[in-house]
This record gives C-alpha cells, sequence and structure tokens, in this order.
C-alpha cells in the first residue's frame, strides 16, 4: 500500500507564535492547494478549526476566520475533490483559546503549558466538541480526521495530577469508586493513572461515535503526544487498539518502531518527518521508515499573511520533498510491472 504523503503549511502557528483568526484569513486557496501538490503531497490537509478556536469553515458552533477565510476549507474540498486527491482534516480536542477564555468552568484547574489553558475532557466542552465534528462532517464527509491534543491537564499527561473540580466529582466517584476528594494530593498515584485513562477512553469513544455516526467512511488518528515508548498511559487504551492509525509526532526511532510493534491490522502508522524541533523529527531518516510501511506527516509555519515556509526550513524541505518524489515514482514502477 502507497504511504500517505502529507506536508502542510500549518495554520495553528505563525512564525511569532499562535496564529489569530485573521492571520490566515485572506489565503488564496488555489495557491495554497497548487503549492502542496507540487511539493509532492498525496492528500489535501487543511485544520477545520484551528486551536486558537477560529474555524476555516462556515461554522455556527464557533467563530470563523474573517472576510473569505470562512471559505478557505471549502474551496480547498471542492479543489481537491476535482483532481481526486484525498482530505483530510484537524480539530484540536485538549484545547481551544476562545472556548477556554469564554467558559472558564470547564478548564482544568491549575493547567497551563506555554500559551495553552487544557479543557476538562469531562466538562461541557466534548460535547459541544462532537457537536462540531457532526456539523463538519456532514459538510465535508472527509477521508481522514486527525484530532490533536488527546490529552488531559498538558502535553505529558502522564506526568498531571488530577484537581477536584466540579466536572470531576461525578466521574471521579463513578471510575474509583469514592468521592472525589478536596485536594489533588489526597488522589493517590494509582487512582491518578487509572482516572486519567478512563476518562480519555470516554472522550475517544465519544469522539469515534461522533464520527461514525456522520460519516462511516471517514478515519481517525490521534495525536497524543507520546513522549516515550509504550507509556502507562496508553498501554493497551482503548485509543491504541481502535483508532485507524498511530501518528507519532516525531520519527524517534524508539516510539515509531514501538507503535509499529503494537499495531492491529487494520491500523496505519505515520511519523513525522518535519516540523518538531529538538531532534524529535529528522527528514533524512525518511528512506528507513518508508522501507518499514509508515506515512509521513510534515508541518512548516509560515510568516503570515504569507503562509510559504521561511527560509529556515529550506533543507528539511528540499530533503522532504526529494523523498516524496522518489516515493511517487516507485508508486509507478511498482503499478506498471
Amino acid at each position: 500500500m502507497p504511504p500517505i504523503r502529507l506536508m502542510h503549511c500549518d495554520l495553528n502557528w505563525t512564525t511569532n507564535g499562535v496564529a489569530a483568526p485573521q492571520d490566515w484569513a485572506f489565503i488564496d486557496p488555489e495557491e495554497y492547494f497548487n503549492w502542496h501538490v507540487e511539493f509532492g503531497t498525496n492528500v489535501m490537509y487543511c485544520q477545520a478549526f484551528i486551536h486558537c478556536g477560529a474555524a476555516f469553515y462556515p461554522t455556527k458552533l464557533g467563530p470563523t476566520a474573517p472576510g473569505p477565510g470562512r471559505e478557505l476549507f471549502p474551496r480547498l474540498y471542492e479543489l481537491a475533490t476535482n483532481a481526486g486527491l484525498p482530505t483530510w482534516s484537524y480539530m484540536c480536542v485538549g484545547a481551544d483559546l476562545m472556548v477556554g477564555r469564554t467558559n472558564r468552568r470547564w478548564l482544568v484547574p491549575e493547567a497551563r503549558e506555554l500559551c495553552f489553558e487544557f479543557l476538562g475532557p469531562e466538562s461541557g466542552w466534548t460535547d459541544l466538541l462532537c457537536n462540531r465534528i457532526r456539523e463538519f462532517l456532514s459538510l465535508y464527509p472527509v477521508d481522514w480526521m486527525l484530532f490533536d491534543f488527546l490529552v488531559y491537564g498538558g502535553l505529558k499527561p502522564n506526568e498531571f495530577q488530577v484537581r477536584p473540580a466540579p466536572f470531576v466529582a461525578e466521574p471521579f466517584e463513578r471510575i474509583i469508586g469514592r468521592p472525589m476528594p478536596g485536594r489533588a494530593e489526597e488522589i493517590t498515584p494509582d487512582e491518578n493513572l487509572h482516572y486519567k485513562r478512563e476518562v480519555l477512553a470516554e472522550q475517544f469513544y465519544r469522539i469515534r461515535n461522533a464520527v461514525r455516526e456522520t460519516s462511516p467512511t471517514t478515519k481517525i488518528m490521534f495525536n497524543v503526544p507520546y513522549w516515550e515508548a509504550n507509556e502507562d498511559l496508553w498501554n493497551n487504551h482503548p485509543m491504541m487498539k481502535e483508532s485507524d492509525g498511530l501518528f507519532a509526532e516525531c520519527s524517534k526511532v524508539e516510539i515509531v518502531d514501538w507503535l509499529l510493534e503494537i499495531r492491529q491490522p487494520h491500523q496505519r502508522v505515520m511519523c513525522t518527518i518535519l516540523g518538531r524541533g529538538d531532534g524529535h523529527c529528522d527528514p533524512g531518516t525518511w528512506r528507513h521508515w518508508y522501507d518499514k510501511g509508515c506515512d509521513f506527516f510534515g508541518y512548516a509555519w509560515g510568516t503570515s499573511p504569507d503562509f510559504r515556509p521561511p527560509p529556515k526550513y529550506k533543507e528539511g524541505l528540499k530533503i522532504v520533498s526529494e523523498a516524496f518524489q522518489e516515493m511517487e515514482k516507485d508508486k509507478v514502477n511498482h503499478a506498471s510491472h
């Protein structure tokens, strides 16, 4: 099966930080589409909602990017469909900056990292998220959805201590079997781990069911992200066994090999070949992962209003684009035999 080759200019961010709704509102859809096709991608990817909380389609369930920005995804979907390209989209599960600012009661107490405050999966946020999923997929039944930040309280959720909160009380007693204590320190390490695993499993099933009920052919994949192989939080977790793909936001050998080892027969494994720094992504390893049957994901941040990657990405982009072109030649050669 030929690999998925997905490289995209990431609209969640600009080179100056988290994107605001207006930063990418005036992208020319045809320019965006053509850049990605010429690069060598074989799917078209664009976020439905970026994690600041704005949508690139005409939603009734949140703010949209201003001006023509609300038509960006519909136009890309049309271009991809006409070109015979599969379409991918994205929603952020763990954070929405606008929702967090207007619904403070949904935030996990003391859960702040970088620029993000994290929304509680037990709160009313998951209702809103699932309604957005149903709305979006009823309009655009994309081939794949990537759900980012399936986390609890931080990007390293295995390290986060559950805090008492009104929305925690009912599920805590149901899952743990005793009333929620008054202080985080009274929750044992075993209870902490068990509670987070169960709550994230419940959120996973709600997301999966929202997708299946609305667009049965749409496949789903989750970005956790993983920080090491075989984390206790995710070992034998329903998300790991029942999603359609396993996604590594890195190309680190120990993590991608672990996903390849545990994947179910129906699952694909996607590694990130460009984008995340600090040694997490190495474009030069693409042949190794290609030979192991992985799919490929890459991203770069533009400088608003120009979505195109700046010069700092030049070397990595060259490696990945040439790799994608070589993969396409291999596919053609195999088809001819």
